[in-house]
């Protein structure tokens, strides 16, 4: 179980970095041929909802591992 939530851990910055970078790209697509509708359309919702879960997710594990390590610190 611990290597499980290590790797998450692990692969959920990255996983943000990644769909961060493509909204980015996305909107600045967006911004040349807005006639293209990239963030109008379903696919782009979903892309959006999924990198605000992962934010969310990210953020939490976070916090709550810097939570764990500064209450072990204080132990010593």
């Amino acid at each position: 179980m611990k290597k499980i939530a290590d790797f998450v851990i692990y692969i959920l910055p990255h996983l943000l970095l990644s769909m961060a970078l493509g909204l980015v790209l996305i909107t600045v697509l967006d911004g040349y041929n807005p006639m293209m509708g990239f963030l109008t359309s379903d696919v782009s919702k979903i892309y959006i909802y999924i990198l605000c879960a992962l934010a969310v997710l990210t953020a939490l594990l976070y916090i709550a591992e810097t939570q764990i390590k500064s209450k072990n610190r204080g132990k010593h």
